[in-house]
């Protein structure tokens, strides 16, 4: 399934189903149902957001589970494993630059501004998520520095996903979906870590 001679395919796929969640954000904000165009951008481009934003989650969780099952290096070792990998971290791209369109027509509809800096690390972490996949392709193998790189980057990620759960919890909205995917995705943090003491307790033998 995940192999390059279906990447444009799967590419397709996945603005096709942000077109999706566009009609579908757009259909459930109109406010007259006799005129579809009848809607709040603000109202739209929330659920946009919102939406893409957790298609990047199950994407980058897929890419975790990968990565802590059969541990990076050991991935780099197959074709098949490295491209379906390669893969995974390209469609996240892809769907999260989407998603980064959404927030910032969220922004703007709701009469406020990004600022770069008071929002550094949320920009360098941008940086890297357009960076890496173009590391990725230009390495047939995967350096050292490569490696801690992308690690650092899955991480990184993770972080940044379970910051947006964590802001969704009030005391007055438990919100047990978002728990959900903190707790989901900080396990398949830990999991890597124990690939990567597994790969490299190998690597020493």
């Amino acid at each position: 399934m995940l192999t390059k001679k279906r990447l444009p395919l799967l590419i397709a796929c996945i603005f096709g189903l942000e077109v999706l969640i566009y009609g579908w954000a757009a259909w459930t904000s109109t406010f007259e149902p006799s005129n579809f165009f009848a809607i709040e951008p603000a109202f739209v481009f929330d659920k946009c957001a919102r939406i893409a934003g957790r298609v990047s989650a199950a994407l980058i969780l897929i890419t975790l589970l990968m990565v802590g099952y059969y541990g990076l290096y050991a991935i780099y070792r197959e074709e098949k494993k490295r491209d379906a990998f390669r893969i995974l971290i390209t469609l996240f791209t892809l769907n999260h630059l989407i998603h980064f369109i959404y927030v910032i027509i969220r922004i703007k509809s709701h009469g406020t501004t990004l600022s770069i800096a008071e929002n550094l690390h949320g920009f360098l972490t941008f940086l890297c998520i357009v960076l890496i996949p173009v590391l990725l392709w230009s390495y047939a193998t995967l350096p050292r520095q490569l490696y801690v790189a992308t690690i650092l980057h899955l991480f990184n990620i993770s972080y940044f996903m379970n910051k947006t759960f964590l802001g969704k919890v009030k005391p007055e909205d438990p919100a047990y979906h978002n728990q959900l995917g903190i707790v989901v995705l900080s396990a398949a943090c830990i999991y890597i870590v124990c690939s990567m003491y597994r790969e490299n307790r190998q690597s020493i033998a």
